[in-house]
């Protein structure tokens, strides 16, 4: 193998993980416009946050190894400007991607103080397949259970100890009168179709066609399975 074979492999070999990168990326860009976007929690993307936080981790350590080479050989003429540049233009893509993280993370997190009890109801009534645990990080579902107590704890100080017992409850549904705030399903949401084959939405009496590309305003129950599938995107 002679020197040309040896840069055009390692020019390849850069490209795919540049390639690898920007799907990795663009994946996480998406689901947190779906977070934002849908009414309800959606399911944790484990294996792609996974990625992601491998990706920064080596990124960051790229840039480590990299500012102590530049202090080690800053004297001797060695570092140049496109060095500094490169550096520049990683550290602001960490910046970056590390910001959509906090956006997707805050996003679960305030969904989660809003439907507190709903999501813990959930957890008690789990089901074999293991739904939540597919909804939730292990970390979301240490924290729904933590923040309830110390809300449980927090309305008794104030006023629940005064009440009488059978008004003291938190998720009481009687009367019509459910207590549980929960999401809701038919809160209408923007969507573009990426399935290559039409999708048909039945609504009451008429029928719509999905087409590739094409943005429709339609109630999110309605196209929740096609987001799951990833047919469908919300925008």
């Amino acid at each position: 193998m002679d020197i040309d074979d040896i840069l055009r492999e390692f020019e390849e070999s850069s490209n795919a993980k540049k390639l690898n990168s920007e799907n990795i990326c663009n994946s996480l860009i998406q689901a947190m416009m779906n977070e934002r976007m849908a009414p309800e929690l959606l399911p944790y993307k484990s294996n792609l946050m996974s990625s992601i936080l491998t990706h920064i981790s080596n990124q960051q350590q790229f840039l480590l190894d990299s500012h102590e080479y530049g202090d080690m050989n800053s004297g001797n003429g060695i570092i140049s400007d496109d060095f500094k540049l490169r550096l520049m233009i990683i550290e602001t893509d960490v910046e970056r991607i590390s910001y959509i993280v906090r956006l997707y993370l805050r996003t679960r997190l305030t969904k989660l103080n809003k439907f507190t009890i709903y999501y813990v109801n959930a957890s008690h009534n789990e089901t074999e397949n293991g739904e939540l645990q597919e909804l939730l990080s292990l970390e979301e579902r240490e924290y729904i259970h933590k923040y309830l107590h110390l809300l449980t704890q927090l309305y008794n100080n104030c006023f629940l100890k005064k009440l009488p017992k059978f008004l003291t409850l938190l998720d009481e549904n009687v009367g019509g009168q459910n207590m549980t705030i929960e999401p809701d399903l038919d809160q209408l949401v923007f969507v573009k179709c990426v399935s290559e084959t039409p999708i048909t939405l039945r609504i009451e009496d008429d029928e719509i066609d999905m087409e590739k590309n094409g943005v429709y305003v339609v109630k999110y129950n309605l196209i929740k399975r096609y987001l799951d599938t990833e047919d469908i995107i919300l925008i």
